[in-house]
């Protein structure tokens, strides 16, 4: 079960304040996502450790409603609010286990598949009714589901299978979760009922608690998050300091109808070094939601249900009635391309590729002879960017054409870095592209300028100061001439789909989470 965090009512209801006040001060950790880290109190906020030493809860209260002011604490991966720490045994958490909840936690989740598993089994039997505790007992689980050490032992005519780090013998944290209602069912049994009617999937299902499955879904999303990192700065879409497991999907345990070994299975199509995988945060959300939606991967967070347990949805990319959600999900084609705004090619170092819906795109170099970037423009944009190695992530993973290279590992992409050499293939673009028919102002095949007069011309190419900015011209337009071999040097009927997800990529101001539920 994810920890629950400490609120204003918490703080008012107990002597919150202090003990968080002697914790700092002897330098004891604090617990945040289940993770202990030593605290200080934010020394741009004067008298807070005042505060907190006379345990004035009102006050302190009343700060945290200030915008400016709510980081109370500095720490590791901090700043850090009051809203952020974990509502552990000490300030009231009814969970059993270490000074942390963490052993405790563990044995929750454990279980909880442990149940699920079980649940999930008798469904055939049970159809869509609840099962009882009659069913779901500690001798039918003991002599049914045999886990440890995150693999399993089974009977050959079990179809459900569960993947934990838990074992069957640890009861430490169960006790807490006996809370039998009116039905005379724990929270363990109505947590396994309201998951098995709200997602009949199909069997075999695994469940998984720290297994090495559970651990693959996390490593697809640090392979995005290293390759976000090889990108520009602003163009990158995590958050400079980083960006928890914990923050792109909450899941407490996973299920899953894939095979549980993840060098067989991979739960999101990731490979090593950026091979055929999904390489961006909107290409990996994509995938978790298909996933979710195809019954075979999804995240489950879980929380202590007092009353009848309620199945909530978070990060959906669409509403109910099919429509978006968020601006950003536009379908659009590729209508074609120009240089420049004028279509003349020595006017300026850019190339647009041109969109439906009346939405541009700008590619060229944002700092000289480096940062090769695409900027959306247009009457009806919403801005944005996407970097050279976003762009190429695409090329080779949608037209399986990457640009300027026939390496498939785009983690290792770059920039062509322009010299003399290239010249002659340079020359050859300006000529294909010149007269291509989707340029939207080509021209004719007799107003081609010859290779020597292109050379000068390069050579001598000035800014809007009147400046000599040869470099930067031929390194972004040979850039901008590569990305059209890119889209246009093969036979490809994937240009719409590439499109889409390269303007849907530049436009997203997206909340970068993946897609789970949450039962409480």
């Amino acid at each position: 079960m994810a920890q629950s965090k400490i609120s204003n009512n918490t703080l008012k209801d107990r002597p919150i304040a202090l003990l968080i006040f002697e914790k700092i001060s002897k330098k004891t950790p604090l617990y945040i996502n289940n993770k202990p880290i030593k605290l200080t109190f934010n020394p741009d906020i004067k008298g807070l450790d005042k505060l907190f030493k006379k345990n004035d809860a009102d006050n302190i209260i009343k700060l945290d409603e200030i915008p400016l002011t709510k980081m109370f604490f500095v720490g590791k991966g901090g700043p850090y609010k009051l809203t952020d720490l974990d509502k552990t045994i000490e300030f009231g958490s009814n969970k059993g286990g270490d000074g942390g909840g963490i052993g405790a936690t563990a044995t929750t989740e454990s279980l909880q598949c442990y149940y699920n598993a079980l649940r999930y089994k008798l469904g055939k039997e049970l159809s869509r009714e609840n099962a009882t505790d009659d069913a779901l007992t500690d001798t039918s689980l003991e002599t049914t589901v045999h886990v440890f050490n995150g693999s399993t032992k089974l009977n050959a005519a079990q179809l459900i299978k569960v993947h934990t780090s838990g074992s069957a013998e640890q009861k430490k944290a169960y006790g807490t979760w006996i809370d039998f209602d009116d039905k005379g069912q724990n929270v363990y049994t109505k947590t396994a009922n309201t998951l098995a009617i709200n997602q009949p999937w199909p069997k075999p299902i695994y469940f998984h608690r720290g297994s090495n499955f559970m651990k693959a879904c996390y490593a697809a999303k640090k392979l995005v998050l290293d390759f976000d990192k090889t990108l520009d700065a602003d163009v990158r879409k995590a958050p400079a300091a980083g960006y928890s497991d914990d923050k792109w999907n909450p899941g407490d345990i996973w299920m899953s109808t894939l095979k549980p070994d993840p060098n067989s299975s991979h739960p999101f199509d990731f490979g090593k070094g950026g091979e055929s995988c999904n390489l961006t945060f909107e290409a990996l959300k994509d995938a978790v939601y298909e996933k979710a939606i195809d019954k075979e991967v999804l995240g489950v967070s879980l929380k202590k249900a007092t009353g009848t347990p309620k199945v909530l949805q978070f990060n959906i990319p669409k509403g109910a009635d099919g429509k978006s959600r968020r601006i950003q999900n536009v379908d659009v084609d590729l209508k074609g391309f120009r240089f420049g705004k004028t279509g003349d090619f020595f006017s300026s170092t850019d190339v647009y590729l041109i969109f439906s819906n009346n939405k541009e795109m700008q590619f060229r170099s944002f700092d000289g002879t480096k940062s090769w970037q695409g900027e959306v423009k247009g009457a009806s944009a919403a801005g944005g960017k996407i970097g050279g190695g976003g762009v190429n992530f695409y090329c080779s993973d949608i037209l399986k054409n990457p640009i300027a290279t026939d390496s498939k590992n785009a983690m290792k992409w770059k920039e062509t870095k322009f010299d003399t050499s290239k010249f002659d293939k340079f020359y050859d673009l300006y000529e294909t592209y010149s007269v291509h028919t989707k340029n939207e102002k080509k021209i004719k095949e007799k107003d081609l300028i010859d290779e020597k007069t292109f050379i000068k011309m390069a050579n001598s190419y000035k800014n809007r100061k009147g400046q000599n900015a040869s470099g930067s011209f031929k390194f972004s337009k040979f850039m901008g001439l590569q990305l059209l071999e890119s889209i246009y040097g093969k036979n490809n009927g994937k240009r719409k789909e590439w499109a889409t997800k390269v303007l849907r990529y530049a436009m997203s101001n997206i909340d970068i989470s993946s897609y789970f539920i949450k039962i409480e």
